[in-house]
């Protein structure tokens, strides 16, 4: 039987980005304006992926913090808004856009026009909630690659 070739150490830098690769395209953040606000007056935000659920946010907490906040991703957000009728039924009305390009702080000058438009759509007395949900989508060379 052939000897196998002994496989050549990944660097830390090299970890590093397979982990981003891996973990931002399908991380999906979300705010409610139930959840609140944190101590800088920006919405708490959850964070979850869309293959994986569990402790994501730990995970893209401590190590993709930087990645997250401030590298300019493809984003594709809903915007929802959350009533309750006198009978006690439920609905919700939402709005999707793509915003390209954007970082996570700039997105909110995005969110913000469209919820107010879904906002006005609602009936006042039946308002329950409202919020956001913002999902990584995969770049171009991530998108070849899960082609090829």
């Amino acid at each position: 039987m052939a000897k196998r070739k002994p496989r050549k150490p990944m660097s830390k830098q090299a970890q590093h980005a397979r982990k981003v690769n891996h973990w931002l395209p399908g991380l999906l953040l979300s705010a409610r304006s139930s959840t609140g606000l944190d101590t800088e007056g920006d919405p708490i935000l959850k964070i979850s992926h869309r293959r994986q659920r569990g402790a994501v946010g730990d995970i893209a907490r401590a190590k993709l913090q930087h990645e997250i906040l401030n590298w300019q991703h493809h984003w594709l957000v809903t915007v929802f808004v959350e009533c309750e009728s006198s009978e006690g039924e439920f609905y919700s009305d939402s709005t999707e856009f793509e915003a390209r390009g954007v970082r996570l702080n700039d997105l909110a000058e995005l969110v913000r026009p469209e919820l107010d438009t879904i906002q006005s759509k609602a009936n006042p007395n039946h308002y329950k909630d409202h919020g956001w949900q913002a999902e990584i989508l995969p770049n171009r060379k991530q998108e070849k690659g899960r082609a090829a």
